[in-house]
């Protein structure tokens, strides 16, 4: 849904598919390829966020296996912990 309103809508975006169909890409592959840089630019808005919620590892931690403040089920999905449903 978003390629489809940002190819309707932005002006950015209807330059960038004018430039991938006169590389010869046909429409899926154009949608393909914006569908890529929508989600590069995505995780590049969520990085900082996604860093500043990871708490420092101190030494004693990385000696005793723990990350962060929260240990490892941070790291696991519920559905691999011990006692959850999935």
């Amino acid at each position: 849904m978003i390629t489809v309103s940002r190819i309707r809508i932005g002006p950015e975006t209807q330059a960038y598919v004018a430039r991938r169909r006169a590389e010869g890409k046909t429409k899926m592959e154009t949608m393909r390829c914006l569908k890529r840089y929508i989600a590069r630019e995505i995780y590049y808005l969520l990085k900082p966020a996604i860093s500043r919620s990871t708490p420092p590892e101190s030494p004693l931690d990385k000696q005793k296996g723990v990350r962060g403040a929260q240990g490892d089920d941070r790291l696991n999905p519920p559905s691999t912990r011990p006692g959850c449903f999935g």
